[in-house]
């Protein structure tokens, strides 16, 4: 049994790690988190706030997407 980590649009499965394996295989999918897109926890944090700058709202994006791709990747997660 081989597993990777993949991401799935809504429609299609993109893998985000190699296949290790070739040929056809029965496969079981398990749905872990969802994956927000950045627009919308921004959207979500400014909401609160009138008076943040566009150096502000960079700083929150790289944050944003820093913390969804925590886990990607990380073999200790």
């Amino acid at each position: 049994m081989e597993a990777i980590k993949a991401v799935f649009d809504g429609y299609n499965f993109k893998p985000i790690e190699p296949i290790p394996v070739n040929g056809r295989y029965e496969v079981v999918i398990t749905f872990t988190k969802p994956i927000i897109k950045n627009e919308n926890k921004c959207h979500k944090i400014l909401k609160h706030f009138g008076t943040w700058n566009n150096n502000d709202i960079l700083n929150i994006n790289k944050i944003v997407e820093e913390r969804i791709n925590f886990s990607i990747n990380r073999e200790e997660i």
